[in-house]
């Protein structure tokens, strides 16, 4: 795959898989291209050469909104989260946090179960990458996707939130792309 902007290459011939129940991490540098291939994956930006493929269908043409259906969850490194809103009323954004999803979600992040009336803006770094996460996985998506998961964190913070994300790779067979 490869992205380029106003023709100035950013990412050159990147072959990448993620399997299901997988973690694999993409590690570079500043400006090395690791949010754009995640934007690339999500459809946020034009794919030059090359292809993204979800379960073996070729994603060409399909805009963020369809892969989104088909699977694909981006947590940015901003986190998508809106501070407005409280804890409770993100799960209710798209549609998909049924009672059940939202009870796994906060079975997953405890921490934010006493915290469902509050505004995300009145979060911790580390419940707002919480709220990030759990909303994500409530789309029970075939590919997490989490671009700068730490940014921000204490590393005891950091610690809680690895072993979470490696169960639910396993556990719910989802492939995950950590972006540091």
């Amino acid at each position: 795959m490869s992205i380029a902007y106003d023709r100035a290459p950013v990412v050159r011939g990147l072959a990448l898989t993620v399997a299901a129940g997988e973690v694999v991490a993409l590690l570079g540098a500043n400006g090395a291209g690791k949010t754009t291939t995640l934007r690339g994956i999500s459809g946020l930006v034009r794919v030059t050469s090359g292809r993204v493929r979800l379960d073996g269908e070729d994603l060409a043409g399909a805009s963020p909104t369809a892969r989104a259906r088909r699977g694909i969850a981006h947590v940015p490194h901003d986190r998508g989260i809106f501070f407005g809103l409280t804890v409770a009323e993100h799960f209710r954004l798209d549609g998909l946090a049924t009672p059940a999803r939202q009870q796994a979600a906060f079975e997953h992040f405890p921490a934010l179960a006493p915290l469902r009336g509050r505004r995300a803006g009145l979060l911790s770094g580390g419940e707002q990458q919480m709220l990030a996460l759990a909303r994500a996985i409530t789309r029970e998506p075939k590919v997490l996707m989490l671009d700068e998961m730490s940014l921000g964190l204490a590393p005891v913070i950091v610690d809680r939130l690895l072993p979470i994300v490696s169960d639910l790779a396993a556990s719910k067979g989802i492939g995950v792309l950590l972006v540091e």
